[in-house]
């Protein structure tokens, strides 16, 4: 006979055997009985994550679950090599399950972290400036945004032309940053023209009164004008008819701003008629 249990545990199992003869007489030896768990237990990970970076930050802190583990005789662990904080993209997380024995199992978990967060950004101050000598538009330095980015900034553009025209336009900066968010801010250029046309008025006049009267009727002829984006109109202060003697007549032209310049015209009239 033996002392065998039905089943041996892990480890090492003594079974003691017992033989008896016809008259009562005993006698015993040992067997030892070695088992090993090989086994190795089961793990599955955690469900695969899919999360943005904390606000102001390139990275994600992750809660990422408990993964299910099982052994047939005790876990003794589960672990995994996360970091800390993800980095934007995919990183795989081995979780790693160890039973009392020191037998092991592994599993996956992928966790993705995306950067949904714009990009800032302040436009320069806006800008007043006149037209550029002899032009009707402006060149404006335009000046610098300020930009920042959870994660980093790629580049910054504007729709600005190369020269600005007379009055108001609205500069539109945009900042990318490099996982292609972006932000936009406005800046105001106002342009406005206050350089003065330019005019020639025509030749002084030297004439005679009209027969039979003490004026004379005079054709002042025509100023010469131009200006950096246009003229609007040339008068002058003119009378219908010139008295004798020397009279001053103003010439004004105007440009399409409302700026203005003027020039003068002598007209020289002596009555020659005798009486």
């Amino acid at each position: 006979t033996n002392d065998a249990p039905a089943t041996f545990s892990v480890g090492d199992n003594t079974v003691t055997w017992t033989v008896t003869d016809i008259y009562g007489n005993t006698a015993t030896a040992t067997q030892v009985v070695t088992v090993s768990d090989q086994e190795a237990p089961s793990i599955t990970a955690p469900s695969d994550a899919n999360v943005s970076t904390d606000p102001g930050s390139c990275e994600a802190t992750v809660d990422l679950g408990i993964p299910e583990t099982a052994d047939n005789c005790a876990v003794d662990n589960a672990t995994n090599d996360a970091p800390a904080s993800f980095i934007v993209g995919e990183t795989t997380v081995t979780w790693t399950v160890t039973d009392i024995y020191g037998n092991t199992t592994t599993a996956t978990q992928l966790v993705t972290v995306t950067d949904d967060e714009a990009p800032s950004i302040t436009a320069p101050a806006d800008a007043t400036v006149t037209t550029d000598a002899g032009s009707c538009e402006a060149t404006v330095d335009l000046g610098a945004p300020e930009t920042a980015d959870n994660c980093s900034v790629d580049n910054v553009t504007n729709d600005a032309p190369a020269s600005f025209i007379v009055g108001e336009t609205t500069v539109t900066w945009t900042v990318t940053d490099i996982y292609g968010n972006t932000a936009t801010a406005a800046q105001l250029v106002t342009v406005s023209d206050q350089e003065a046309p330019t005019i020639t008025a025509p030749s002084d006049i030297t004439t005679t009164t009209d027969p039979g009267s003490c004026e004379a009727t005079v054709d002042l002829g025509n100023p010469e004008t131009a200006d950096n984006c246009s003229v609007d109109n040339a008068t002058n202060d003119a009378p219908a008819t010139f008295s004798v003697g020397d009279n001053t007549v103003t010439w004004t032209v105007t440009d399409i701003y409302g700026n203005t310049a003027t020039a003068t015209q002598v007209v020289t009239v002596s009555d020659q008629e005798a009486p």
